[in-house]
């Protein structure tokens, strides 16, 4: 999954993509696609059904 994708006027790069935990119906069909940004090397988490350039992120900590 090597998706290139421009939020906020940023690009990212897609690195993975994992389902959210099935507990709730809130969370059915929904992911946590993990972003890493190509002018920096930081990454970024987005959650939702798919990314789309004005999906909201979320800095990962190292």
């Amino acid at each position: 999954m090597k998706q290139n994708v421009r939020i906020n006027g940023n690009p990212y790069r897609v690195v993975g993509r994992l389902p959210l935990s099935p507990v709730s119906r809130a969370c059915y069909g929904k992911y946590r696609f993990t972003l890493r940004r190509t002018t920096d090397g930081t990454l970024w988490s987005a959650f939702g059904t798919r990314i789309s350039p004005v999906s909201e992120l979320v800095r990962q900590r190292a």
